[in-house]
């Protein structure tokens, strides 16, 4: 996976990417623009250091929204270190009805 890039969140604030704190949904939306751009095809790793970071998770997934990562494009570490498509994610998690 070379062409990937990591979105480590650290707290439900704080996005790291390449050693880059970004806090605001702007900062955040220019780096994965520019990324994007560099490479179409890039892969984002969506890495919080806790499951319940949900506002942090919530922000990288709008912002590449937002700029227009391919949602085929992303994946999730998962707490024991695998790195997973969205898809995976939700099949092991399934949401329960309400």
């Amino acid at each position: 996976m070379d062409n990937h890039i990591k979105a480590v969140i650290p707290d439900n604030e704080t996005i790291l990417i390449d050693d880059r704190k970004l806090v605001e949904i702007e900062e955040l939306a220019e780096v994965l623009k520019s990324a994007l751009q560099k490479d179409p095809n890039l892969v984002l790793v969506i890495a919080p250091m806790r499951s319940d970071y949900y506002k942090g998770i919530g922000k990288v997934l709008y912002t590449c929204q937002r700029v227009g990562v391919p949602i085929e494009n992303l994946r999730y570490m998962t707490e024991d270190g695998r790195v997973v498509t969205l898809d995976a994610l939700q099949a092991q998690s399934p949401a329960q009805p309400m």
